[in-house]
């Protein structure tokens, strides 16, 4: 007897993420594939979201044709020129099944409030913040506003370099400024400078990659003292709360659901700062920051199952949260 499955799909900058349920929310499988799904950033982002179904798919021990609804959130969809390759990535022998692209943003805020009214700052391998309002408009703080301000893991760490080799550097940055001359293989500022001024690595998705693992040393070292890093931090955070804000602007209601997702943003001094900063100064309206309910992934099979008609019973919720558990866990 044929299976009938939903699946989700997320195709990050640096992994997608595929997962499959029955109709009830089970989770059957779970795949994170290293490698993401933006052809944009990732020249091999169509083998990336082929293997990641496929193993999703063994891994439920059901088949391509038991798929009854696919939701992706695909990295690099911002507008309808990009529907071209976005339908590519997931045009795969077998997969004959409703089918709905939308931004990744959209998966991870539907996912972290269970379809209400929110929004998602999201600080990590990208920086975007994405609002859904109670009339069901989608407000980004870029595409709609186009004010953009880099607090990704690349862009905290190359304001920390930049200063470094602009001197903004006093006693209390010794540690982390070795950490970072380490990072470049530098043996001291003048190696630094050089190396910036031959724009460190040609590729820039490879420079990218190369600033954005300095991140977690960023942060670490801010929570450590650093005025460099502090500094860096502070400004990654009164950024993150000024896109909140633009975005809450188009909000109706006084109290909005507000989530931080990446690892920027969830770095324990970047996500204090945002409270303190949400709470004490956030007067004309509040915003109550929550856990995300479910993953981004999980996101993409609520939005799958609405393509077939598929209400979210009480029973259908549990059952995606105990899914949530469990993609934790193998995360």
């Amino acid at each position: 007897m044929s299976k009938k499955a939903i699946l989700g799909l997320e195709t990050g900058g640096t992994y997608t993420r595929a997962a499959i349920t029955d109709t009830y929310g089970a989770l059957l499988s779970y795949v994170k594939w290293k490698g993401g799904g933006n052809p944009n950033r990732e020249p091999n982002a169509k083998e990336n979201v082929f293997n990641a179904v496929h193993e999703a798919v063994k891994k439920a021990s059901c088949e391509l044709g038991d798929i009854i609804a696919m939701c992706g959130g695909m990295g690099g969809y911002d507008n309808e020129t990009d529907l071209k390759w976005v339908r590519e990535l997931t045009n795969i022998d077998g997969l004959n099944c409703p089918i709905k692209h939308v931004n990744d943003l959209v998966v991870a805020q539907r996912g972290a409030f269970i379809m209400k009214p929110g929004i998602i700052a999201v600080s990590g391998t990208g920086s975007l913040t994405l609002g859904i309002t109670e009339s069901e408009r989608h407000i980004n703080n870029y595409y709609n506003f186009w004010w953009y301000e880099n607090t990704s893991a690349n862009g905290i760490a190359y304001n920390s370099i930049y200063k470094i080799i602009a001197g903004e550097t006093d006693e209390t940055d010794n540690d982390f400024v070795k950490i970072a001359f380490r990072h470049f293989g530098a043996n001291n500022l003048s190696d630094l400078i050089e190396l910036g001024i031959k724009g460190f690595i040609d590729n820039y998705v490879q420079r990218d990659k190369l600033f954005g693992n300095l991140a977690p040393a960023v942060t670490d070292a801010a929570l450590k003292g650093s005025h460099l890093a502090e500094k860096v931090c502070e400004k990654a955070a009164e950024d993150i709360v000024t896109s909140i804000r633009l975005v809450g602007a188009c909000f109706e209601s006084e109290s909005v659901l507000t989530a931080l997702v990446g690892s920027v943003a969830n770095s324990a001094f970047i996500r204090n700062r945002v409270t303190q900063i949400l709470i004490e100064e956030s007067n004309n309206r509040k915003y109550l920051l929550v856990e995300p309910e479910l993953p981004p992934v999980l996101g993409a099979v609520i939005m799958a199952m609405q393509l077939v008609e598929i209400a979210l019973s009480d029973e259908i919720l549990n059952n995606l949260h105990k899914s949530a558990e469990t993609i934790k866990q193998e995360a």
